[in-house]
């Protein structure tokens, strides 16, 4: 009788542990509900990031515009993307996961027209904290998964 409890307690203990790392270790691979960061419509959808991985690699591409018309063009972006169409453009690259984390990435923000250093946490299974940083200065948004 006792080792049948043991077994049984052992089971239930492996089992519910199972999950729970299979929850926490899940992809960022997905898309994700980018947020107005300033202004009357701040916390509104902006747009959908589509994060996707090659070669251990991981990058994002704009796959869904919310303020702006579908053919809109990146009049605030600088060199090689200026007046280039925003659905489709590649605005996170060079992440790579470690220890629980991804890092070693750039940002590319339209808005702005600038690049950061950027890092990944992924918080839940459905929200993304994004740190981007110039220099010793950081800020970090959350992304949340899209559905």
């Amino acid at each position: 009788m006792k080792k049948t409890i043991l077994f049984l307690t052992t089971f239930i203990f492996v089992i519910t542990f199972s999950f729970t790392s299979y929850a926490a270790d899940k992809s960022i691979i997905g898309v994700w509900s980018l947020p107005i960061l300033k202004g009357k419509d701040k916390g509104k959808e902006r747009s959908n990031v589509e994060i996707f991985e090659k070669d251990g690699i991981y990058s994002g591409k704009i796959v869904k515009l919310t303020t702006v018309p579908e053919n809109a063009l990146c009049t605030t972006c600088k060199k090689d993307r200026k007046d280039k169409p925003l659905l489709g453009m590649l605005i996170l690259w060079g992440l790579k996961k470690e220890a629980g984390r991804y890092v070693d990435g750039r940002i590319y923000e339209v808005e702005e027209g600038s690049e950061y250093k950027c890092s990944l946490v992924q918080i839940t299974p459905d929200k993304l904290q994004v740190t981007a940083c110039l220099m010793f200065l950081c800020e970090s948004h959350y992304w949340t998964r899209v559905k």
